[in-house]
């Protein structure tokens, strides 16, 4: 299985993933990304922020940005 990072990019500041997760594909890791994005917006501010996911195989492969209106 592919190890995946997810990075949160946020206005001030980028918190780099450095464990990673191992998941099945890119479709599970786009699901793992947007639940993340949603916890974190019940949690923080998340306007302007966005969580990239990349693995060693494709390096950056897409963008999260907070799901629904401004968080």
């Amino acid at each position: 299985m592919p190890l995946f990072y997810f990075h949160l990019v946020a206005a001030r500041a980028t918190v780099l993933d450095e464990d990673g997760i191992r998941l099945a594909d890119r479709e599970k890791a786009l699901a793992y990304a947007r639940d993340l994005m949603d916890e974190l917006a019940r949690s923080v501010k998340t306007t302007g922020s966005v969580i990239v996911v990349e693995n060693d195989d494709d390096g950056e492969m897409f963008e999260v940005p907070p799901l629904g209106p401004s968080h």
